[in-house]
């Protein structure tokens, strides 16, 4: 028998490809549900006025900080950076609600500018930031303060830009200048399609690590398992089928190897009974050719001696043709004996057999569905096999005359030296007329007059009828 690890070395790589196959997809899609989520979620208290809400308290803090017009603070860079990482805090941010959303999408999602009342950029953070887009003494730049206050609202595929422009007053409310606070956030599916960050190959690397060794422990488990599917089907293709796979788990490959152990029982049966039946066969056909041939002429050569003694008249002829009759009768007699050996029906076969070939003709004959369970016992006697035979016709033509059964059950098997041998039904159960008729009477003495033989009826409206024996395979007990 070939192992089947050489045949199974495939199995690795593929299952590893499935594994990140579905793996992937499946971390792209929730990574990028949830993203979506908070992104929208995010959006929708932007919309709803956070950032502007967030800048206009900036501005009044910065009010505090610039008390003369066209001064700048020495430490407005410093400012401006300590505004972006407040706004851009998971909590007490933009949102009230813990949220990653910002670190998610971008490495620097918002932008603090402070320019002076002429357009002067007096402060930016991040230094790759600024106001883009808005330049001093244009006509874009007047629109923007004339609307200082509302959010700017900018689509710039795949960017989504909102800005809030708010000018700073000092206390007399003279005009020292602006603040404008831009946020930039690309969308989700963006991030994940040309800012992947190095979390992507880890999870990747993951994966297939994580692939390779499930691959290799199921590999590994599985192929001991059909090894031994495979040891005992090469022995059945040799004609032994002694050899089972006996896989005691209860999983599909468990399954398939008892639907595989009963296979190769029934397989053993098959082939038993098939050659015990072309033995028969042959038999029956030397039986019927000895009788058309030999037997006849055996009786004819009789005949003729019988005739040829009445014609001599000589006392030492008449006797030795005497003998040849003689002869010619104990030929006859031991060709009609070895005829009738020839002849002889179903008990040369094995009891299970003989069993299964009554309960497959009274099924078949019945119509009522047949499920045999027949495992091998040591041969009983002749007379113990008749009387177990008996029984079970019996059982069976009750289950036909009383019970109403669309299925029965016949089960032989054994447990040391004893044998149990069940017919149970699905029907509606035995009435008073079947528990006090001869019937069963002559089954409790058929199976009491079995080697330590036991008989048990058991029936109910609900379960049906059930019928057991139980007798001694000892074949001290037998005897």
């Amino acid at each position: 028998m070939k192992p089947l690890r050489p045949q199974l070395r495939g199995l690795i790589v593929k299952l590893t490809v499935f594994y990140v196959l579905l793996s992937v997809p499946c971390l792209v899609l929730v990574e990028t549900g949830l993203l979506t989520f908070e992104f929208n979620r995010f959006m929708a208290e932007v919309e709803n006025g956070s950032l502007v809400a967030a800048t206009r308290v900036a501005a009044q803090d910065l009010a505090q900080r610039w008390p003369q017009a066209a001064a700048v603070p020495p430490d407005a860079g410093l400012w401006c950076e300590a505004l972006v990482l407040r706004m851009q805090r998971p909590r007490g941010g933009l949102l009230a609600k813990e949220s990653y959303i910002l670190t998610e999408l971008s490495s620097a999602p918002l932008t603090a500018t402070v320019f002076a009342p002429d357009g002067r950029l007096l402060a930016t953070a991040p230094a790759q930031g600024g106001a883009t887009g808005l330049a001093p003494d244009s006509a874009a730049w007047r629109a923007r303060v004339a609307q200082a206050g509302e959010l700017i609202r900018v689509e710039q595929s795949p960017y989504r830009i909102r800005r809030v422009l708010l000018p700073v007053r000092s206390g007399e409310g003279q005009l020292d200048g602006y603040l404008l606070v831009e946020l930039r956030l690309p969308v989700p599916w963006h991030r994940l399609l040309f800012d992947a960050t190095l979390e992507w190959p880890i999870v990747l690397g993951y994966l297939i690590l994580f692939g390779i060794a499930s691959s290799f422990f199921l590999v590994a488990w599985v192929t001991r398992r059909l090894n031994r599917v495979a040891r005992a089907a090469s022995a059945w293709s040799r004609g032994d089928f002694s050899d089972r796979i006996g896989d005691p788990s209860r999983d599909e490959l468990g399954t398939l190897s008892a639907l595989l152990d009963d296979m190769a029982l029934q397989l053993q049966d098959l082939l038993r009974s098939r050659a015990q039946l072309a033995a028969l066969a042959e038999r029956q056909r030397l039986a019927r050719d000895l009788h058309d041939t030999v037997k006849q002429q055996a009786f004819a050569l009789n005949l003729q001696l019988a005739t040829l003694r009445r014609q001599l008249g000589e006392p030492a002829e008449v006797r030795r043709i005497e003998q040849a009759e003689v002869l010619s009768q104990q030929i006859q007699h031991e060709l009609a004996q070895l005829l009738d050996e020839l002849r002889a029906g179903d008990a040369e076969l094995p009891f299970g057999d003989r069993l299964r070939a009554r309960a497959q003709t009274w099924s078949q004959t019945s119509g009522v569905k047949l499920d045999l369970q027949l495992h091998d016992i040591p041969a009983p006697t002749a007379t113990a096999a008749e009387n177990l035979l008996r029984i079970v016709d019996e059982a069976l033509a009750n289950v036909l005359r009383h019970s109403g059964a669309t299925q029965v059950t016949l089960s032989l098997d054994r447990a040391d030296t004893n044998a149990r041998l069940v017919v149970a039904d699905n029907g509606r159960g035995a009435d008073a007329a079947l528990r006090s008729g001869m019937g069963l009477a002559n089954m409790r003495e058929r199976a009491q007059a079995l080697p330590q033989g036991r008989f048990e009826f058991d029936t109910a409206a609900a379960r049906g009828t059930r019928v057991c024996i139980t007798f001694s395979t000892d074949q001290d007990h037998a005897a």
